[in-house]
């Protein structure tokens, strides 16, 4: 049985659930994009459709001791995919965070979609910035395992080493999962937003982050499952995105989707 394999840092777990179905009657074709707000001090934000705001005053959820509770996801929105359709994102006072189109993030025709507003402002002028993940929700998974996927979302934490061990692992003598894991990178890779099918342990694990090519220090940890470990069931297709804290550091979000209740 393969040991399930975590979330990037410090979180907690929440749903948020949404979908559309996909536009008909002739009309230009969509795909389906929602929006995920990961920048802690980037305040409430708009996004804007050529031009058009079709989701405003979405904020950032907050942590609390590193951990986010319920990370501010929007519902699934029809976007056209005519690779000229612009797609911006505006903080309260109208200032762009970033613009990008639908050629640049290459959406497709009835796929849907997470863009991560990623990336906290004071971490430089790169930033936020999105990261596009495809939400493939009918990956094939076993009747003890979820579907995971992690996200680097935390630019000010730099490239860092991902650890999946046993509880209470001295790591001196462990290989990491994932090695010099770099700001927008997701895993575990192929096409972008990919989940990996990965068996949820009885005996729950530990997932560790430290700084890329070292032991030391650790800079999170989790324990994940288990008694005392953050609670995941079979069947859960499972987001976890590293982001920046609002006060330095970095902590994360988590998105879960159920399939039948995600939309397909």
């Amino acid at each position: 049985m393969r040991t399930f394999f975590s979330l990037l840092i410090g979180f907690a777990l929440a749903i948020s659930l949404a979908g559309c179905d996909s536009n008909g009657g002739g009309e230009a074709p969509t795909a389906q994009v929602r929006f995920m707000h990961a920048s802690a001090d980037a305040g409430p934000v708009d996004v804007l459709v050529d031009g058009e705001t079709v989701a405003s005053g979405v904020s950032f959820s907050g942590l609390n001791n590193g951990v986010s509770a319920n990370p501010t996801v929007s519902s699934y929105l029809e976007v056209p995919v005519a690779s000229g359709t612009s797609i911006g994102v505006q903080d309260a006072g109208g200032n762009t965070v970033f613009t990008t189109s639908a050629g640049d993030i290459n959406l497709q025709e009835n796929a849907q979609y997470t863009v991560i507003v990623a990336g906290a402002v004071a971490a430089g002028e790169n930033t936020p910035q999105p990261i596009v993940l495809r939400d493939r929700f009918e990956t094939e998974l076993a009747d003890d395992e979820v579907g995971l996927r992690l996200v680097h979302g935390a630019a000010g934490a730099g490239p860092v080493d991902v650890y999946l061990t046993p509880p209470d692992t001295d790591l001196q003598n462990v290989e990491p999962i994932a090695s010099n894991f770099e700001f927008t990178q997701d895993f575990p890779g192929g096409f972008a937003g990919q989940f990996a099918p990965q068996a949820v342990s009885q005996d729950g694990s530990d997932l560790s982050v430290t700084p890329a090519g070292a032991k030391t220090p650790v800079l999170l940890e989790l324990r994940v499952g288990g008694d005392q470990g953050l609670t995941v069931s079979p069947g859960q297709f499972i987001t976890g995105v590293a982001i920046d804290g609002p006060d330095g550091g970095a902590g994360a979000l988590v998105q879960v989707d159920v399939p039948g209740q995600a939309a397909q």
